[in-house]
């Protein structure tokens, strides 16, 4: 009696851990299932329009795939994994150090700090991320005056009406460090004419003196004779004066279109009609790398229309879930 009394109970508790055994097993499993679905859906999120101004994730272009992901001590890497020419063989290059850091007043810009093997100091580069566009090189308004007053909004007739400055590096993410800008480039944007000059890499003290040139419309145009990027000082104007000399100057006109999704997109024509009186005025002298003859180029306006760009981005968020994969995949038949 005793032992079959000792038997029901084996078998209770044995029943009983089976069965709430399995119901937590259960919870696990959920639970597992569930963290599953939120890391997909924050890998998912991050190529998701919604989320386009996140730097983490994969992006490529016709060159090369760059990934930024944490690594186990929550450091940002990145990854950069070349197309060679053909596209035969995928070549992962190396993952380098990085950081980035966003720009408190702004939704888009931020500054992508890398320290590259080999070397003492990391560059820092300006960076405008939004809509799963990544821009390395773009233009950011900055103040000016007219005849010795600030421009008023209601003469601002659109988006491009303005004084900007050229940001980041027209190179892009590079496998080594960026060559230091010799020259960088400005634009003057009033209703219907440009004005576009250079500040050049320069030895001299900075300071806070402005310099100035009259506009087609007969106005007085104010801005910074200096800009400083780090340690090193940029001038527009190579004398002590302050009158502006070398500058090329026309009318443009931004055209709208749309792409083969039927999207609405913008495109950028510059006219040359004249140039400055100084030595460097020619309007050769200016020609974008990319664009010396700007017809018809891709613009975007970003960041609340603090910022534009001209030309495609330097890369786009890639449509690849996993990189390992993908290399895996492509080499395979070589």
């Amino acid at each position: 009696m005793i032992e079959n009394k000792y038997k029901k109970i084996i078998f209770v508790t044995v029943l009983f851990s089976l069965i709430f055994g399995q119901l937590f097993c259960q919870e696990d499993e959920a639970d597992l299932l569930k963290n599953a679905v939120l890391e997909n859906d924050v890998v998912l999120a991050s190529n998701n329009i919604l989320t386009g101004n996140d730097i983490f994730g994969i992006w490529e272009n016709g060159g090369r795939f760059v990934e930024f992901s944490k690594d186990a001590a929550n450091k940002l890497n990145m990854r950069i994994v070349l197309k060679p020419y053909y596209r035969f063989v995928y070549d992962e290059v190396s993952k380098y150090n990085v950081s980035y850091k966003k720009d408190e007043n702004s939704n888009s810009q931020g500054y992508l700090k890398i320290a590259y093997p080999r070397t003492r100091k990391a560059i820092v580069l300006p960076v405008c991320i939004e809509n799963n566009l990544f821009f390395t090189s773009f233009y950011k308004k900055f103040a000016y005056t007219v005849n010795g007053q600030k421009p008023s909004s209601l003469e601002q007739k659109n988006l491009l009406f303005g004084f900007w400055v050229e940001q980041g590096n027209r190179d892009g993410i590079l496998l080594y460090p960026n060559e230091v800008p010799k020259t960088i480039d400005a634009y003057f944007f009033t209703e219907d004419s440009y004005i576009k000059f250079r500040y050049w890499l320069d030895d001299l003290v900075y300071n806070e003196k402005k310099a100035f040139v009259q506009g087609k419309d007969g106005r007085t145009y104010e801005f910074p004779k200096f800009l400083k990027r780090g340690a090193l000082v940029y001038s527009c104007i190579t004398s002590n004066g302050r009158t502006l000399r070398n500058f090329e100057t026309g009318t443009y006109s931004v055209n709208t279109g749309k792409n083969e999704s039927g999207k609405e997109n913008l495109s950028l024509s510059l006219h040359p009609q004249g140039s400055g009186p100084g030595t460097h005025s020619a309007p050769d002298t200016y020609p974008h790398p990319k664009f010396p003859v700007v017809e018809n180029v891709p613009l975007y306006f970003l960041d609340n229309n603090a910022i534009f760009s001209i030309g495609y981005p330097y890369l786009e968020r890639s449509k690849v879930f996993n990189l390992d994969e993908e290399i895996k995949k492509h080499n395979q038949d070589f």
